[in-house]
């Protein structure tokens, strides 16, 4: 697949947002103005060490675009970051919702309400979405009313797999079924404001090698296969937590590379930022 690149431009998001230590997970805003991310930084909320990787825990990151360049992100501090795992997992695309995993009862999805320019401290989301299981990430649809997420709740077909329910109905949460989910693990799900293409990372399909990102769209009811983004968006490696903008045109995501910033003694991501809409429809360069 490396042999066939698609026209993608990759940079390093900078300094001004990524650091020393493991930056990933970003969510942007629908018209780009925000972006949020996880990091482990020392200047966590708790500034206390995580036993199990020896890295700093989790705490929620933003930054705002002024003009061309992003400013230097800053710690969102309390009620969104606590002293254990917070981290981002979507953005409503009005930037008015914030979806947050917190690290209890085995991982669950939790919501932020932004009431002028204040975040709120973050809600559990209920029973259908979050199990005795982890529950990693998730993404609003564009109109709100429904919820894609990923779970290793029992049932399911792999690892890790993606689910769907309605925000505002009473049914369970529906499996997105073999098309999408296969036997190994997915995550990183998120909805396009199209409304109808999905973009999520997955160690099967024709994966690379670890998790590659991959798209799909909802045309006449069902998803189509799921379409590899091909080199060099994905690499051997782990390439995970895609989100991108309305255009079309700036896609944000995670990715272990060597001229990264961070250390990669506690996580193989550190996210880039890619330009050109070919990279996004997976053509190769012609010759």
């Amino acid at each position: 697949m490396s042999k066939k690149p698609v026209r993608a431009f990759i940079d390093n998001a900078g300094p001004s947002i990524n650091s020393p230590y493991a930056d990933y997970s970003p969510v942007i805003s629908a018209d780009e103005s925000v972006l949020m991310f996880t990091s482990r930084r020392d200047n966590s909320t708790g500034e206390q060490t995580d036993p199990e990787t020896g890295g700093f825990f989790e705490d929620i990151y933003q930054s705002t675009r002024t003009g061309q360049k992003w400013t230097v992100a800053r710690n969102l501090k309390e009620p969104i970051n606590t002293d254990g795992h917070d981290a981002t997992v979507g953005l409503a695309p009005d930037g008015q919702r914030m979806l947050v995993y917190v690290e209890d009862n085995g991982g669950d999805l939790h919501e932020a309400n932004l009431r002028g320019a204040e975040w709120r401290k973050p809600q559990r989301l209920g029973a259908r979405i979050n199990s005795k299981g982890h529950e990693s990430s998730a993404a609003y649809t564009p109109d709100g009313r429904s919820l894609y997420f990923v779970s290793d709740k029992e049932g399911g077909l792999g690892s890790r797999d993606i689910y769907k329910v309605e925000l505002e109905g009473r049914g369970p949460a529906l499996n997105l079924g073999s098309v999408i989910n296969t036997p190994y693990g997915e995550e990183g799900v998120f909805l396009h404001p199209d409304g109808k293409t999905m973009y999520f990372s997955s160690e099967g399909h024709n994966s690379m090698g670890g998790y590659d990102i991959f798209k799909s769209v909802f045309e006449n009811g069902k998803w189509s296969a799921p379409e590899n983004l091909g080199w060099p968006i994905n690499t051997p490696d782990d390439d995970v937590f895609f989100v991108i903008s309305a255009s079309g045109r700036h896609g944000y995501y995670s990715s272990f590379r060597e001229e990264g910033l961070g250390a990669k003694t506690f996580t193989k991501s550190l996210f880039w930022a890619l330009k050109s809409p070919h990279a996004i429809s997976g053509r190769p360069i012609a010759g």
